[in-house]
């Protein structure tokens, strides 16, 4: 139920989405300057016309790819986030948490803002066998049919495309700022803020690994029962509540600052004293968390010692943890059945 309350989620979202960057975000205003649209230097559209274009159609064409596939697809995108959570059953929770805020955020800040135009291109002959297969035309669809409408679906798409990517500096470089801030500039880029936070959660997840290590080691020797799972997440919740704080009202949102140095080098230790007692003991986690899941999250907290020296580092590290989480979500897709997993 969870799953498919997800899917009913996106049917909203994605379109809400799109129409809240389409009114507060840098995309063009205007169509005027683009040669085959211009009329003695002003749009061949009007004034209105490039608001009725810009504003209200072209959000809505491009969230309709993502829309028609999350209701005609409803169940089987449901059964892939069903595979994915079985897949990442032998995983801690906290773990899964960490990849998928890196996904949702990158998801939303990158891959649609700057992905969506192109997608919406040729999201239109997608959403036209969407909604041919809606209404009952499943098999043996003459190509015409989805060709010349795809065509016309795609005309304002197509316009938008043209007028987004080429509006480098009025569009692209606008959002990129946002998220990176700009070089020698007192202000800085929501990334820092994004990563600090990302960070304290990583950390937390560092260190209380590791002290649930050390009462699963004394529960082999004596009768001490390992942390429960419930107990471990309380325990990471307060830790990453702590840290947080610290990271906020010590360190002034400063992932440099000599307290977040400190803590991250904690956690760097710790996770790696961990990571190789275990693979000296040929012991796995008993909640889960080994193998290259957990190994990205020592890999995110190091990634802060070279982040003042590499703008990039910061990005990449995001997106990276970003790309398991949706790759893991394709290959679930792409194994995953319309009804086999609920019936």
């Amino acid at each position: 139920m969870i799953n498919r309350l997800i899917v009913l989620l996106q049917v909203f979202i994605f379109p809400a989405y799109f129409y809240l960057w389409a009114f507060f975000g840098p995309y063009p205003e205007s169509l005027a300057n683009f040669f085959f649209w211009r009329v003695s230097g002003t749009s061949a559209f009007g004034e209105t016309g490039d608001f009725i274009i810009l504003k209200i159609v072209a959000p809505l064409i491009f969230a309709l790819p993502f829309t028609l596939a999350s209701l005609v697809r409803a169940t089987r995108v449901a059964n892939s986030y069903e595979l994915m959570w079985r897949a990442l059953g032998k995983v801690r929770i906290d773990t899964k948490l960490f990849y998928m805020v890196n996904a949702i955020f990158c998801l939303f800040f990158f891959i649609l803002p700057f992905g969506a135009p192109i997608i919406a291109v040729f999201g239109a002959f997608f959403a036209v066998k969407l909604l041919l297969y809606a209404f009952g035309v499943k098999k043996n669809v003459p190509a015409i049919l989805i060709v010349i409408p795809g065509l016309l679906l795609a005309a304002i798409p197509l316009m938008i495309t043209i007028a987004f990517y080429a509006s480098y500096s009025e569009v692209i470089q606008p959002i990129w700022l946002i998220w990176a801030g700009e070089k020698g500039s007192a202000i800085s880029g929501i990334s820092e803020y994004f990563y600090g936070v990302v960070l304290c959660l990583a950390c937390a997840m560092a260190i209380g690994n590791f002290l649930i290590f050390l009462r699963e080691g004394a529960s082999q020797v004596s009768y001490t029962k390992p942390i429960d799972q419930r107990i471990g997440i309380f325990l990471k919740t307060i830790l990453f509540t702590g840290i947080l704080l610290l990271y906020i009202f010590v360190a002034q949102w400063d992932t440099s600052n000599l307290t977040m140095f400190i803590i991250n080098g904690i956690a760097i230790g710790l996770s790696g004293f961990e990571t190789l007692i275990r693979w000296r003991k040929k012991a796995t986690r008993k909640n889960g968390g080994g193998g290259g899941g957990t190994l990205m999250v020592p890999i995110f907290i190091a990634i802060n010692f070279i982040a003042k020296y590499w703008n990039g580092a910061i990005t990449l590290v995001v997106a990276l943890s970003a790309c398991i989480f949706f790759v893991l979500f394709i290959l679930a897709y792409r194994y995953a059945e319309d009804e086999t997993l609920f019936e």
